[in-house]
């Protein structure tokens, strides 16, 4: 239960996505077709006004937090990395909100979620949950028996039985083949 929940918190990101994201990367397209300089357009004014530093570099930071990061953060990739960057983003955006007395709700609301998931992770239905599988497996021996099984010998026998190591060795080598072709 407790990864459906972050799946549903990371649903978030799509939703922060689509419909500041994609907002704030028409603003820039549109100022890049007019040739308009990047520190007046979008959010940038508006952080020159609360008097934070750098104002376009933080508004096209902004615009990334809020389009490809969050759509990573949905999707489960990166997601600790691009939560942190979210929330301070977030962050900003509660402050700049109570500072210019408007609603700050939504803010607050999106600042928590990201937080969460930066302390969290995005759970076990996510992309990094299936790379981290997938690098568990390759650090693995190179097929699901234990060498053990390798030096298993018959009871009548000193030796190992020949023809369970070639079987156990196929194995292995067939296993090590697929993982090669998924990744």
């Amino acid at each position: 239960m407790f990864d459906i929940g972050l799946l549903a918190l990371r649903s978030a990101g799509f939703l922060l996505a689509f419909t500041f994201g994609i907002q704030k990367i028409g603003w820039y397209v549109m100022a890049f077709g007019s040739n308009k300089p990047f520190s007046s357009v979008g959010l940038a004014p508006l952080i020159a006004h609360i008097g934070l530093p750098m104002p376009a570099i933080l508004a096209l930071w902004i615009m990334f937090n809020e389009s490809v990061g969050a759509f990573l953060i949905g999707c489960g990739l990166f997601t600790r990395a691009f939560a942190i960057s979210a929330a301070l983003g977030m962050a900003g955006a509660l402050y700049t909100s109570v500072r210019l007395n408007e609603d700050w709700l939504r803010a607050a609301l999106y600042l928590i979620v990201f937080v969460t998931l930066s302390l969290t992770g995005p759970g076990r239905f996510s992309i990094d949950q299936r790379l981290q599988i997938r690098r568990k497996n390759q650090c693995a021996p190179a097929g699901p028996w234990p060498k053990s099984q390798l030096a298993r010998q018959r009871p009548h026998s000193s030796r190992p039985d020949k023809k369970l190591t070639a079987f156990v060795e196929l194995g292995r080598a067939i296993y090590k083949f697929a993982l090669d072709l998924i990744s």
